[in-house]
């Protein structure tokens, strides 16, 4: 959490960190103890229940903020989604959204690749359970989840990030990237605690980083037919 209160302290939102058994103790967040890790999908379920706010704010535990989060644009958006109740808001632009709606917000259309995003998105509760499905992963909502999300049509994504983030753990280990960038900033890894990728591992990913860059060349649109087609 030093990150977060290095570069967020000034949050003006009520926190929750969901945790299976563990109680963390960290100032400004209410824990929720979610008891027995069953999947990703059905400890978000229990942990949505537990929550009495119409929207909730993801924040993944693999994504540490690196500089100050840009309060002027998500000062903007949040006041926009007050007026405007969307289904969904991503508040960092991984994917551009399709449509524009102004100088710094744009509508995700039905059958965009990645539409339901857990990175860094504001999601209308209701909207978020009703697409959650038991026993799947954050990746397999990503995927499953987008095609399911058609039924909702108020799908946008701001055009910049409100959030600069260093994605830090990928498939349990921690990046190499990251932990040089988290060194430079004076915060140490336990990597006993945690294994580092291997130079090998870390190639691979790489590679699928500009296989993802490559892909994101093709209209948003097409996307999830081609990325089918594939699998």
């Amino acid at each position: 959490m030093t990150q977060f209160a290095r570069y967020w302290g000034d949050c003006p939102f009520r926190r929750y960190l969901a945790t299976n058994e563990i109680a963390a103790v960290f100032e400004g967040f209410e824990t929720l103890r979610l008891g027995e890790d069953v999947s990703w999908s059905d400890n978000l379920s229990r942990a949505l229940a537990s929550i009495e706010e119409d929207y909730v704010l993801l924040f993944l535990e693999d994504l540490m903020l690196r500089s100050p989060v840009d309060r002027r644009l998500l000062s903007t958006a949040m006041e926009w989604a007050r007026a405007n109740r969307p289904d969904h808001l991503r508040l960092n632009a991984s994917e551009k959204p399709d449509e524009r709606v102004n100088s710094w917000l744009g509508r995700i259309r039905e059958g965009s690749h990645y539409r339901a995003s857990t990175v860094l998105t504001l999601w209308k509760k209701e909207v978020l359970l009703a697409l959650l499905e038991p026993g799947e992963s954050a990746w397999q909502f990503e995927s499953a989840g987008s095609a399911r999300s058609d039924a909702y049509p108020r799908f946008y994504s701001t055009y910049a990030d409100c959030f600069p983030v260093i994605n830090c753990v990928i498939k349990g280990k921690w990046r190499p990237r990251a932990v040089r960038a988290l060194a430079a900033q004076g915060l140490a890894v336990d990597l006993a605690a945690r294994a580092r990728m291997t130079r090998g591992e870390d190639l691979v990913f790489k590679a699928k980083e500009l296989r993802s860059r490559v892909f994101k060349l093709v209209p948003m649109r097409y996307r999830r037919r081609l990325r089918s087609y594939f699998s």
